[in-house]
């Protein structure tokens, strides 16, 4: 999860790993409440004015930077930590209980909040630490579940919280549907300079003569950009090749290992660049596009019969792809949600029609025709597809099935909507999968 970096630099660890001796050190070391961070000494009251107080907190957090809240320390009223001060656990009053009162007294509902309880030395009592990341969604509101026309809206201000007025909420509003507008407006940036890079890729003069499109006429491409943009340092030969380093990394934890890339890293503003297989741009907000070469065949029956084009590869190349860009957007320091886009480039003559089939071993195949001309697009949350590849798999199955019927076939055939692989259709090509239980075959 994305939080402020000034938090893991304070306390020592990101807020996921906190210890009880990190805890005293923060107390020792005096660390101050911040926008991002409130020691808090009791636990939440089980009545209204407690739950509203929790919500309250936790909406002004992701109202605000993001951040995390502790409970179980005491800031003297200081506003800073003082002591250490956990407590028995509340029966009824655990996680479930945190999370149900945030669900349902903030409005929208604020996503991926953490929630976890720390045990101290001191036998039997725990601290709780809550993280929030910052919002795409806000403002978020509080108000009682079935009061909507009684909300406030709150903000972390210095080490305080404050409510905003009518004028400045309408203001966040505001601010939201721009954002959504420019994260549109970079999604079809980055695409477009993505492809502009892969197309003089293809077309560059080889030294055996031609180019490269006779090799690989068709690619599929993913365009990633993330709602909360991050801040990675590309803009010198060392930092560029150390995150195609750490991106190399990131790839071989996919479900198939075809998005590692090539060195060197090329330059490019605020970005680095690679080519081969794949083909790509890892941008410095989080952003990126990246392309691989789907395999196109002849029949070998039929040499004046359309080529064939097997979309259980295009299926498993895209999940890999969602992954890897999913990765390099929190890996920058993305947060939120993520846009994606996946598309289909034909290079030689776009005319000839292609076939797509579902499998070499079953008669599954589609009509004859030329590619899906319309990207596919759908939006995820980042850190859920950066936890969970059955995440991944879900947001490679609506992408891909939207390009799929667009070339008139009904659904994917490897991938199923709830985030599975139908490892029993792979054939012989179980091997390819370099990041799945190939015990989980349905």
């Amino acid at each position: 999860m994305a939080l402020p970096a000034r938090i893991a630099a304070a306390l020592g660890r990101h807020p996921d790993d906190l210890t009880e001796e990190d805890l005293q050190r923060a107390v020792d070391n005096r660390i101050p409440e911040g926008v991002d961070l409130d020691w808090k000494k009791d636990f939440y009251d089980a009545k209204e004015a407690g739950k509203k107080e929790l919500a309250k907190d936790v909406a002004a957090m992701a109202n605000s930077a993001g951040g995390l809240l502790v409970i179980g320390v005491d800031d003297g009223k200081q506003d800073h930590a003082h002591a250490l001060a956990p407590a028995e656990p509340v029966p009824g009053r655990g996680e479930e209980w945190i999370r149900s009162v945030i669900a349902n007294w903030i409005q929208p509902v604020v996503p991926n909040v953490g929630v976890r309880s720390l045990q101290s030395a001191d036998e039997g009592k725990i601290y709780w630490l809550l993280t929030v990341p910052p919002s795409t969604q806000a403002p978020h509101a509080v108000a009682a579940p079935g009061n909507d026309y009684h909300f406030r809206v709150h903000v972390r201000h210095g080490t305080t919280t404050r409510t905003l007025a009518e004028s400045e909420i309408a203001q966040r509003y505001r601010d939201r549907f721009h954002a959504a507008a420019t994260d549109v407006d970079r999604l079809q940036d980055v695409f477009t300079a993505g492809l502009r890079h892969l197309t003089s890729h293809l077309t560059t003069e080889v030294p055996a003569g031609g180019n490269r499109i006779s090799w690989y006429p068709v690619w599929v491409s993913l365009t990633a950009v993330p709602a909360v943009r991050g801040d990675y340092p590309l803009t010198n030969q060392e930092e560029r090749n150390a995150a195609l380093d750490r991106f190399a990394k990131l790839a071989y934890q996919a479900v198939t290992h075809h998005m590692k890339p090539n060195h060197p890293a090329l330059v490019g503003r605020r970005q680095v660049r690679f080519e081969g297989v794949p083909t790509g741009q890892l941008h410095q907000d989080g952003s990126s596009y990246a392309a691989l070469p789907l395999n196109v065949q002849g029949d070998p029956g039929h040499d004046s019969a359309p080529k064939r084009l097997y979309h259980r590869e295009l299926e498993l190349e895209l999940v890999s792809q969602v992954q890897v860009a999913a990765a390099w957007a929190a890996e920058a320091g993305g947060a939120g949600d993520i846009i994606l886009s996946a598309a289909l480039h034909r290079f030689d003559d776009d005319r000839i029609p292609l076939r797509l089939i579902a499998s070499e071993s079953v008669f599954q195949h589609g009509p004859a025709g030329p590619i899906s001309e319309s990207p596919a697009q759908t939006t995820a949350n980042l850190a859920a597809l950066v936890a969970d590849k059955h995440e991944a798999v879900s947001a490679a199955y609506v992408l891909v099935a939207d390009l799929l019927a667009d070339m008139g076939t009904h659904q994917p055939y490897v991938l199923t909507p709830d985030g599975s692989l139908r490892l029993d259709r792979l054939d012989g090509h179980r091997q390819a999968l370099t990041g799945w239980d190939l015990q989980q075959a349905r």
